[in-house]
């Protein structure tokens, strides 16, 4: 049985529609990946810019050392991360007990 053109019509939008699904989903992808990839560089500079003023024992960072102490070791959860961690960890708590 032949189709009529209201059925090709139809077909044919259905067709549209698919692919209008498919470019959405795509599109959305794209923009959700932008969005991690700016998540992440805004992370890396924060912690460039605390490590900085860490480094260069700057009023910020003499604030910022106590805290770090107290506060990284309990926001850190997995294993690899504390090892990771430790070696800073260890420098702020060698940096404090010279200056008292």
């Amino acid at each position: 049985m032949a189709r009529t053109p209201v059925e090709e019509r139809l077909e044919k939008m259905r067709e549209d529609e698919r692919k209008l699904r498919e470019r959405r989903k795509a599109l959305e992808a794209r923009v959700s990946t932008e969005r991690r990839k700016a998540e992440t560089r805004e992370r890396i500079m924060l912690g460039a810019f605390i490590l900085h003023h860490l480094d260069e024992d700057t009023p910020t960072g003499r604030q910022l050392a106590p805290l770090l102490q107290r506060e990284l070791p309990m926001f850190l959860t997995r294993e690899r991360d504390h090892a990771l961690m430790a070696p800073l960890l260890k420098r702020l708590k060698d940096r404090t007990s010279e200056k008292e």
